[in-house]
Formats: C-alpha cells, sequence, structure tokens
C-alpha cells in the first residue's frame, strides 16, 4: 500500500512537503499539540511513584510492589486486578531519563497510530504478555525447574508495553527503509539479553516485543480490522463495485478509499480488491483469483488472536496454557469460516467476468457516501459495475 496511508503517512508527506528545520519543527510542535493519552499515562506513572515516596516510604513501596505484581503467587490467587495496576506502578523511584524516553516513545505512537491503537497495543500487549510470562513460570515451578523464590518475584512497571510499543511502531512507520533499520534493532536489543540472562523481564521483553511485531504488521496489512460493530442485520451498507485494468490501479485506488476512511469523511465497513493471474506466455495454465483483504483475518491470525486471548481468560480461570490452546483453535476456526464484512461469495460474484490482469475493487459502504467515493475512483480509473453484472 502507498505510504500515504500507513499509519503516520500523513504526518510523513506534510514533514517531506516542509522546507528546512524551523518548517519541519512547526508541524511536530503543532501535532505534538494534539497528544492526550501519552502525557496523561506518563502523568499517571508519574504521580503514583511520587505519591507512594511521599505517604508508603521505602518499605511502603515495597509492599506496594508486591500486591500489584504479576507475579505466580499473586495470579495463582486470582488477583487480577495486577494485570492492570502493575503498569502503573515502577519498582523503584522516578527516573528522568526513563520518563522522558517513555513520553517521547508513547507521544510517537499516539501521533502515528492516534489514541486507541495507543491504548490496545500498550495496555494488551501489557496483560498478554504478563499472562504468558505467568504460564512459563508456572510450567516451570511445577516442574522443579525454576526456584520457589519466582513466585514472588517483583514484576511492575511499563517496560512490557514500551516494547511492543516500539516494536509496533517499527514495523508500522510509513517509510520500508526505516521498517528494514529498526525492525532487525528492536529484535537485537531483546534477544541478546535473553540469550545472555535467560530470566522472566528479558522473556517479557522478548514477548512484548514479539507481540508488538504483530500489532505493526496488523496495522499496516488489516486496516479496518476490529472496526465493525454493528450486526450484519443492522446495517444499512451496500457493496459498491468497481472495475480497474490493472491490480495496481485497483489497490492505489483502495488505498484513497482508505485516506477517506481515516479522515472520517466516509463510512467504509469492508473493502477487498479481488485479481486474477495474468496468463503465461504458454496460456495454458488456469486462472487463479487473488484477494487483498482489509479486515478478514486469516486462520493464522484468527490463530494467534484467540491464543492471546485464551490465555488471558485461561488466567483468570487458573489454567493459562489450556486457555490459550482452547482460544487457538477456536479462534482458527471461526476465522476460516466466518466473514466479518463483505462475505466470498459477493466477492466471487464481483470477480466474474473481469479479465485476467484487471482487478475490481469491492467497497462496503453507506449508500449516502457512495457518490463522493465514485467521483474519486472515477479520477483513478475505476468503472463502476452494476451489482447483478
Amino acid at each position: 500500500m502507498s505510504a500515504r496511508y500507513l499509519p503516520g503517512g500523513d504526518l510523513a508527506a506534510e514533514l517531506a512537503a516542509s522546507v528546512g528545520p524551523a518548517a519541519k519543527a512547526r508541524v511536530l510542535l503543532v501535532a505534538a499539540a494534539g497528544l492526550r493519552l501519552a502525557p496523561l499515562y506518563v502523568a499517571a506513572v508519574v504521580g503514583v511513584s511520587l505519591g507512594i515516596d511521599a505517604f508508603a516510604g521505602p518499605q511502603g513501596r515495597a509492599g506496594i510492589v508486591a500486591a500489584n505484581s504479576t507475579n505466580v503467587a499473586n495470579l495463582e490467587q486470582h488477583r487480577v486486578w495486577t494485570l492492570f495496576t502493575s503498569a502503573f506502578v515502577l519498582g523503584g523511584g522516578v527516573e528522568p531519563v526513563q520518563v522522558v524516553a517513555l513520553l517521547l516513545l508513547t507521544g510517537a505512537a499516539e501521533l502515528v497510530w492516534g489514541r486507541r491503537r495507543l491504548a490496545e497495543v500498550f495496555l494488551l500487549t501489557h496483560v498478554i504478555a504478563s499472562c504468558l510470562v505467568y504460564a512459563v513460570l508456572r510450567v516451570g515451578l511445577q516442574h522443579g525447574w525454576l526456584d520457589q523464590e519466582v513466585a514472588r518475584a517483583a514484576d511492575v512497571g511499563t517496560s512490557y508495553g514500551a516494547h511492543a510499543v516500539a516494536a509496533a511502531l517499527a514495523c508500522s512507520l510509513p517509510v520500508r527503509r526505516t521498517r528494514r533499520v529498526l525492525v532487525p534493532a528492536v529484535l537485537l536489543l531483546v534477544v541478546l539479553p535473553f540469550a545472555d540472562s535467560r530470566t522472566f523481564t528479558s522473556l517479557g521483553h522478548l514477548l512484548s516485543t514479539l507481540i508488538g511485531l504483530l500489532a505493526g504488521w496488523q496495522l499496516r496489512h488489516r486496516p479496518l480490522a476490529g472496526r465493525l460493530r454493528r450486526p450484519g442485520a443492522q446495517r444499512t451498507d451496500r457493496p459498491a463495485r468497481y472495475v480497474f485494468g490493472t491490480a495496481q490501479q485497483a489497490q492505489d485506488a483502495l488505498v484513497f478509499v482508505l485516506h477517506l476512511r481515516e479522515q472520517q469523511l466516509i463510512r467504509l465497513d469492508d473493502a477487498v480488491v479481488a485479481w486474477s493471474d495474468v496468463p503465461g506466455a504458454g496460456g495454458g495454465r488456469p486462472y487463479r483469483m487473488h484477494e487483498l483483504q482489509t479486515r478478514d483475518l486469516g486462520v493464522l491470525d484468527g490463530a494467534l488472536a484467540g491464543a492471546a486471548w485464551g490465555i488471558v481468560i485461561g488466567t483468570l480461570a487458573g489454567w493459562p496454557t489450556a486457555g490459550m490452546a482452547v482460544g487457538a483453535v477456536a479462534a482458527a476456526a471461526v476465522a476460516g469460516v466466518h466473514d466479518a464484512g463483505l462475505s466470498d461469495a459477493v466477492v466471487e460474484q464481483a470477480a466474474r467476468g473481469v479479465p485476467a490482469g484487471g482487478a475490481v475493487l469491492v467497497l462496503l459502504t453507506s449508500p449516502a457516501d457512495q457518490p463522493r467515493i465514485a467521483a474519486v475512483l472515477s479520477r483513478a480509473g475505476g468503472v463502476p459495475r452494476d451489482p447483478a453484472g
């Protein structure tokens, strides 16, 4: 997809159009003035830590850290609140360098993704990574591979969420050359410490980074995933079909439509590009249809999402590994048969009759928005196609 639509693409385009350091700084300052969630979260973390120092002292801090740690002892007692409160409690005092780094990291993520995506990546990864570490430690303790003191080890702080946000940013930035450098870098920063020490903290950082990379990939390749809230029977949206001469033209047109959706100029519930193979030199190879989905998860995507939610629910029930396995299998099965937006039958019907090398763009959108979409797509080379055609 075009870099303009990728998360942060608008900001990157505006920075590229600015001439000189002063102009670029003004663009960044204007964008930073709209930050809300990142500074609020950092202020909450700092406020909690300063409040503990002021009213509880060192001994009180140790007790608060122990009560809010996502360790085996707490989670086995179903103290589920620790999965959330641990993200606001620091093991030590406030360190200015770490606070500034956290503010810059979460602020950059909010600029690129928006508040909702920042909250999802940070908080969900913190919870899921904590549950994964708990499952690993519990197995190790049950088989005698780990010392029993590990069950009460302190496990609080912002590092799980921060590692996930950094990895997701590296994978979702709109500049490909930057992604090629940053993705290996964030992996090395967690793989090397884990290979050297193999502590549960380094394991948590590794798992958080891997989850963050998956989240960043999802942001780039499934831009509408998770946004459909209304049941199909309650939707007034109708499929619209546009035929293009090449698959690249259809994909470029999809970028324009997604950009309108991101600016909230239209409502878009789903979009699919379908195209067929260009016949080979011999002409004997059968055509094969391809699809570019913006919403539906594949079986592997569903298994990963189901495993993540399964281990969280399993942790609450006291069976984290069983919950992960059941969640992965169930979600993979559902993903294999369920269409969240446009059904396979609608896409297949729209693709019939499209010549080899051509493509069709199918949009699930409000009838009120279709004239605006038609005007945009006609300039991009799209030809409207009758639903029955």
